[in-house]
């Protein structure tokens, strides 16, 4: 996958499994923080980085270790696409 693919993966989890409105998420990029409290971002609490870590595991078929510091790469869309796409199996 490119990492455009990816992006457009994670706008749709945010629509269907954090139940953002369409419009919310439809200009993010790969810049676009999630944490709350960080200007311009899309503003994730803790509940919504659980359910979304869910939803990427059960999407793209990958284990995220939760004993590690994840907040590197769940700093934005950017970082996340990353992470994703480092763990993603190749066909």
């Amino acid at each position: 996958m490119e990492p455009k693919e990816f992006l457009d993966e994670l706008k749709t989890l945010f629509v269907t499994r954090l139940k953002f409105e369409p419009r919310r998420v439809a200009d993010v990029g790969f810049e676009t923080a999630l944490p709350k409290g960080v200007e311009g971002s899309v503003g994730l609490d803790s509940l919504d980085f659980i359910e979304l870590g869910i939803a990427i595991e059960e999407r793209f078929g990958i284990v995220i270790d939760e004993s590690q510091d994840l907040a590197e790469h769940f700093a934005s869309f950017g970082t996340l696409c990353r992470f994703i796409a480092e763990r993603v199996k190749t066909p």
